[in-house]
């Protein structure tokens, strides 16, 4: 699989587990709901941002050490 294509599934995923979570919010509204999202969905957000700017200074490190063995 290319980084790009990881990039592109990350953020299939993540919009994915975000339309799903809302599904749920709609029938779960509780303190344990809330507890839940600000304990393990809300640092998704953040980590995914991280992993896809290093997944894009990986492409590039690559991109330019190909250029250099050509």
């Amino acid at each position: 699989m290319s980084l790009g294509g990881g990039r592109g599934m990350l953020t299939d995923a993540v919009r994915a587990l975000k339309r799903e979570w809302q599904r749920c919010r709609n029938a779960w509204d509780d303190q344990t709901a809330r507890r839940f999202e600000t304990k393990h969905l809300a640092p998704i957000d953040p980590a995914a941002r991280q992993a896809l700017e290093a997944m894009e200074r990986l492409q590039t490190a690559a991109d330019d050490a190909r250029r250099a063995c050509e």
